[in-house]
């Protein structure tokens, strides 16, 4: 009896995938999610919300494991990671500052990148690349983020001197809004909802770069988490995307338009 319940792992299903014990996880994991709106807060009650919230309650949900989510900047996840005080991180681009800090990578979904940039700055027909090479456009970034920067890219704004970085995404965005920048370059969930919250959506205009994606998912602790827990969790995060559990849940919060751009690994 005991064995049996020790065991994880008891068949290989038909569809090919594996089929896990249906017992109560005793794991409860500690999740670091993004620290601010529409990704993760919390109300006045203290109740949990946003997309982090959504994708990760959805997750324990179906692995039937406790979990406690806790709001950070990037630098702190990279910090607590390093120093193996969190499970799971997310919902964070594929970047190596997680892969080095000791976490694997459970991808969820693809995204392309989307500039917000100041109409005055922004000649119709130009191509984020066209952006990035006007040496008059300053660009806003939040500090510990560049998956959906290139590292030439990066690298040129830093010699041109034309980077403003700050520690939270509601200053990357509040920089255009106080004139001190002209663009951000970010995924569709970040720009649909602070464009709006920050009621610059008359100053600026958003770009699609379909020739650009970027995959985002789970980082899971490779010392807090071992080899059973981690395939029980990308079972469970393959099943949702096979039955459209994560495409429902970020249907939420894009547009249709943004929406045809995401697919689903």
């Amino acid at each position: 009896m005991h064995f049996l319940k020790a065991l994880l792992v008891i068949a290989i299903g038909l569809s090919g995938g594996v089929v896990f014990a249906k017992e109560t996880c005793s794991k409860q994991y500690i999740v670091g999610t993004n620290n601010y709106m529409p990704m993760y807060f919390r109300n006045p009650g203290g109740q949990a919300g946003g997309v982090d919230e959504d994708l990760i309650s959805a997750i324990m949900a179906r692995s039937h494991c406790g979990y406690n989510s806790r709001g950070m900047s990037r630098p702190m996840a990279v910090e607590s990671l390093k120093r193996n005080q969190l499970d799971l991180i997310l919902l964070v681009a594929e970047n190596n500052i997680y892969s080095d800090g000791g976490a694997d990578f459970i991808p969820l979904f693809r995204s392309v990148r989307e500039l917000v940039v100041r109409k005055s700055k922004y000649k119709k027909g130009q191509t984020v690349a066209d952006v990035f090479g006007n040496k008059k456009v300053i660009f806003g970034n939040l500090i510990g983020s560049r998956a959906v920067m290139t590292e030439p890219e990066y690298q040129m704004l830093l010699k041109d001197n034309r980077i403003i970085q700050v520690p939270d995404a509601v200053g990357v965005y509040s920089l255009i809004k106080k004139g001190r920048t002209d663009a951000v370059i970010a995924t569709p969930l970040l720009n649909n909802y602070l464009v709006k919250d920050l009621k610059i959506e008359n100053d600026v205009i958003l770009v699609s770069d379909r020739n650009f994606t970027t995959s985002l998912g789970i980082y899971v602790s490779r010392q807090r988490v071992g080899q059973q827990d981690r395939a029980r969790l990308e079972e469970v995060v393959r099943k949702m995307k096979k039955d459209g559990t994560i495409e429902r849940i970020i249907s939420k919060y894009l547009t249709q338009d943004q929406m045809s751009s995401v697919t689903f690994e």
